[in-house]
């Protein structure tokens, strides 16, 4: 079980429950609510089991949980994207990053979905997709990681399909 929990003070605290372990991080004042908080149980970059979370202030965070010290988490990189007005979530994205790098699908409020590759110090954006008129305020896998499916907050979803080239591209 994993949550994140903004509170009336301001403070963003996050929670990991692993099987006999629980760790609690506070990240200190915040004035925006986290709209994504993901646990996965392994990472290359990491090494191990790791945790997202996005914040509406833009602030996304990818964290590797030390199990052998309870829970504790460690920020390994953090990108800084726009501000948002609504609640926009963002997803790992578990086989890509097995592939390749350290993958993240986000939706954004200029109607585009984007894929970031934490393992780039720079340029982390190396994929855009295009179809929705208003912000896209999800994201979610398939399995087999082969579909994406984006919706707007007009209440208009898109199931993209993974075409099978030597690059990434999603088709609608």
């Amino acid at each position: 079980m994993h949550r994140g929990v903004y509170t009336p003070q301001g403070w963003t605290h996050t929670r990991v429950h692993c099987p006999g372990l629980i760790a609690f991080r506070s990240s200190g004042k915040s004035k925006y609510p986290v709209t994504t908080v993901q646990y996965r149980s392994f990472s290359l970059l990491a090494g191990g089991p790791v945790l997202l979370t996005c914040t509406q202030d833009g602030s996304l965070s990818f964290f590797s949980v030390a199990l052998e010290i309870k829970g504790y988490l460690t920020l390994r990189c953090s990108l800084k994207l726009a501000p948002r007005v609504h609640s926009i979530r963002a997803s790992f994205c578990p086989l890509l990053s097995l592939e390749k790098g350290e993958y993240i699908v986000a939706g954004s409020e200029d109607s585009n979905i984007y894929f970031y590759d934490l393992t780039r110090p720079k340029h982390t954006c190396v994929n855009k997709l295009q179809g929705h008129r208003f912000p896209v305020g999800d994201v979610a896998w398939n399995h087999g990681e082969n579909l994406l499916a984006t919706s707007d907050l007009y209440g208009i979803v898109i199931v993209w399909k993974r075409a099978k080239t030597s690059q990434d591209i999603y088709k609608r």
